[in-house]
């Protein structure tokens, strides 16, 4: 299980989407709630932004931990 922080804009390079405040996660579908609330890192190490319906599935998904507990 990959840990999870509130999102922050410095983890993402310039001009990307979770750069600019939106869910990479998603990309703008499945449900996408839009804007990035949480940073995590994908099973490759790179740093993703979910939305809160993202962090609802990863969690739930036993992908990554329950907001902030590895912050």
């Amino acid at each position: 299980m990959r840990a999870s922080r509130a999102y922050d804009p410095s983890l993402y390079e310039d001009g990307t989407p979770a750069a600019s405040g939106r869910c990479s996660h998603h990309r703008d579908g499945d449900g996408c709630a839009g804007e990035a609330v949480v940073s995590f890192q994908d099973a490759d190490g790179r740093w993703q932004a979910g939305c809160s319906v993202a962090l609802e599935q990863l969690v739930d998904a036993g992908e990554i931990e329950p907001f902030g507990q590895g912050a």
